[in-house]
């Protein structure tokens, strides 16, 4: 039996293995029924009685097995426990919560492993010997099956139209070179990973807008022989249907081709054409852009429901951009004929944009890590050049960061004229890499839980 991340795991929502060797008080000092640990950023509140050991460790928003919920009567409603004369915390849909307890937040859902070990005994007659520190899963593996123990929780009630890699009729994923047009990888949520920033690191801070993800490209494509491109095809000796590789734009959602399909009735109530259609003008040969699509869609409604943006809803069959819908670009890369790939650096894209007629995401800050909060370092004999960090530096960093309202952290939106949470910021260690990290508002998270518990779909799931 093996713990394992699925094939399409969510990095954001995979539960981990963790030893908790000490708690700490809870912040207001008249509770004494409640503490709290740490496990990597987050803090998770526990009950008083718990004891330091090995844990398992659920991320909010993520859903819990049902199975494993019922054994270990972790139902709110006893009549779905094993022992229903005990209750728990979730709900029926089985959702981890963020919820603030007397003041202090909590992120996440702390459970001993031997609870969880147990029910693995109970489901499939074997349990496991050790648990590793560290180790991050989704779901347990057995004699060539598998079961799901968590994932992130989607509203159900659409059905999504996914990218299963088959080719279907028409020209969609016959065209589509999928090292030439990639999705985007996945934002990491900064608290999930230990220490991912030092204080001499040049970081990019910028706002985090709640809309939906956006790619477009002009790059190499499969396009279809003519006859003597095919009759050449023989004399290379390759087949005579051997397609033509031509740069050629393309747009889509995160993860769905939406160039391929853009007559299609269901696509046109969406943003995308649009959008497209902003960006093509700067598309250079090879260049992706990333970005985000925030105010209305061409149908009136929210592309995230009560975040505007500054966008009022368009009027029979306007839609205009700055007016009615926004794109705010965050990412630019190109990639060659061979499929190597040279990722824009945050100021790159900035300069860019500005200088190509498009609009970049908002920038908060760009500088040294250890510039931001200087409160935070010691200097020795006036050598501002070698300064001392203390081995909390980061925690420090990360907990002024997540309260800090020049950057509207647990603000509202300084973007919409709604008032409604800003979401947060997105951070880039400015070293080339594909990977940045986001840190999201207490209110923000609050909010789109209220919206998850009220049944109510997310673009961003949907696509």
């Amino acid at each position: 039996m093996k713990l394992i991340k699925s094939k399409n795991s969510n990095v954001n929502y995979l539960a981990k293995i963790v030893d908790i060797k000490t708690f700490h008080n809870h912040p207001d000092p008249e509770v004494n029924k409640l503490k709290c640990a740490y496990v990597d950023g987050y803090n998770v509140i526990v009950g008083v009685d718990e004891q330091p050991g090995t844990f398992v460790y659920f991320p909010t928003s993520c859903q819990l097995n049902p199975d494993f919920l019922r054994y270990a009567n972790l139902y709110r409603h006893s009549e779905k426990n094993a022992d229903q004369t005990k209750t728990g915390y979730f709900n029926d849909n089985g959702r981890v919560l963020a919820i603030k307890l007397r003041g202090c937040v909590s992120e996440g859902f702390l459970i001993p492993t031997y609870i969880f070990n147990n029910w693995l005994v109970d489901s499939v007659q074997l349990g496991l010997d050790e648990y590793t520190n560290g180790l991050e899963f989704d779901t347990v593996e057995h004699n060539g099956k598998s079961f799901w123990v968590c994932k992130k929780y989607i509203v159900q009630t659409y059905q999504r139209r996914e990218y299963t890699g088959k080719v279907r009729k028409g020209k969609t994923y016959d065209r589509v070179i999928p090292e030439q047009f990639p999705e985007h990888y996945e934002t990491v949520q900064i608290k999930k990973v230990p220490n991912p920033i030092q204080p001499n690191d040049w970081i990019h801070i910028s706002e985090k807008i709640h809309g939906t993800s956006f790619r477009a490209g002009y790059v190499l494509c499969n396009n279809k022989p003519t006859f003597w491109q095919s009759c050449l095809n023989i004399l290379k000796g390759q087949k005579f249907s051997e397609p033509i590789k031509e740069y050629d734009y393309l747009y889509g959602s995160r993860r769905v081709v939406k160039s391929e399909d853009s007559g299609s009735g269901y696509y046109k109530a969406e943003p995308y054409k649009a959008a497209f259609e902003v960006l093509k003008p700067a598309l250079q040969k090879g260049m992706n852009f990333y970005a985000e699509i925030v105010g209305y869609n061409p149908d009136g409604s929210y592309i995230q429901k009560d975040y505007d943006y500054g966008c009022v809803p368009p009027e029979k069959e306007e839609y205009i951009h700055e007016k009615n819908f926004k794109v705010r670009v965050y990412r630019i890369t190109i990639t060659n004929v061979d499929g190597q790939v040279h990722e824009f650096s945050p100021r790159e894209v900035q300069i860019y944009c500005l200088t190509h007629g498009l609009t970049p995401v908002t920038e908060y800050y760009y500088g040294k890590a250890m510039d931001i909060y200087p409160e935070l370092i010691q200097i020795v004999n006036g050598d501002y050049e070698n300064p001392l960090f203390p081995d909390d530096w980061y925690p420090q960093f990360l907990e002024s960061l997540s309260n800090d309202d020049t950057f509207d952290m647990e603000c509202n939106s300084p973007s919409c004229n709604n008032k409604v949470p800003h979401e947060g910021l997105v951070i880039k260690i400015d070293n080339m890499k594909s990977a940045a990290f986001k840190l999201k508002c207490f209110a923000f998270l609050n909010k789109e839980q209220k919206q998850l518990d009220a049944g109510e779909s997310n673009i961003e799931d949907e696509n």
